[in-house]
């Protein structure tokens, strides 16, 4: 689990301008996601981030259900044109879709969606703009949820060198674990029952394997094919 250290983000008049000129839905995701740049808590991390919870899986597809079609239809686009708005296209794509259709196949929907848009944002350098080491760790994540070993790669090399930074530390941990896995099996395992992909012998027992998974019980049940 990632650990809660402050990483001190900037909140200087230039930067709350910036945050206030975004589009009210992004706005309204990265204020669900982070906290609002004024708001005791910001740039800390949040326990809700990387836990199933089922009353905050249904807030999220009340409040933003609608966006990820959206977002996957590029109908969002415009928000790339800022580092934070970019930011918040990722998160509904590769954690709102994870939240709302949480134990299907509609979970990695618009993964490849999202990694575009993160491959655009280390590119341009937009990813060094934005406030805090959460922040950025989660414009990195569609790297390392992507099953190319090149993403994985690129994980792993942004991982590491986020972890030198407050607040950083805990995800290249997580970073290696995927690129590990997808070294191993070309792909996640856990993902094949979900996807309709038949698993070979060897992920089955690696399924059955304490901790071998990042989804919930019930999808963990379903992968290893009880």
């Amino acid at each position: 689990m990632v650990d809660a250290e402050r990483a001190a983000p900037p909140r200087t008049p230039a930067d709350l301008a910036a945050y206030s000129a975004l589009d009210p839905r992004a706005r309204e995701v990265l204020d669900c996601w982070f906290g609002a740049p004024d708001a005791p808590g910001f740039g800390e991390a949040r326990k809700q981030w990387f836990s199933a919870d089922e009353s905050f899986d249904a807030m999220l597809r009340e409040r933003f259900g609608t966006l990820i079609d959206a977002a996957r239809d590029s109908r969002l686009d415009s928000w790339t044109a800022t580092p934070l708005g970019a930011l918040a296209l990722v998160i509904v794509l590769d954690q709102f879709s994870r939240n709302c259709h949480r134990d299907t196949a509609r979970a990695f929907a618009a993964d490849h969606k999202a990694l575009e848009i993160a491959q655009q944002m280390v590119a341009s350098g937009a990813d060094r703009q934005l406030p805090s080491a959460h922040h950025r760790a989660f414009a990195y994540l569609p790297f390392e949820h992507d099953e190319a070993p090149a993403s994985q790669r690129e994980s792993l090399h942004l991982f590491k060198a986020l972890a030198g930074e407050p607040g950083g530390e805990s995800y290249y941990s997580f970073a290696v674990r995927h690129a590990e896995i997808v070294e191993r099996f070309g792909r996640f395992p856990h993902r094949n029952a979900l996807l309709g992909r038949e698993s070979t012998a060897e992920e089955i027992a690696f399924l059955r394997e304490p901790g071998s998974s990042f989804q919930s019980r019930r999808a963990r049940k379903r992968a290893r094919g009880s």
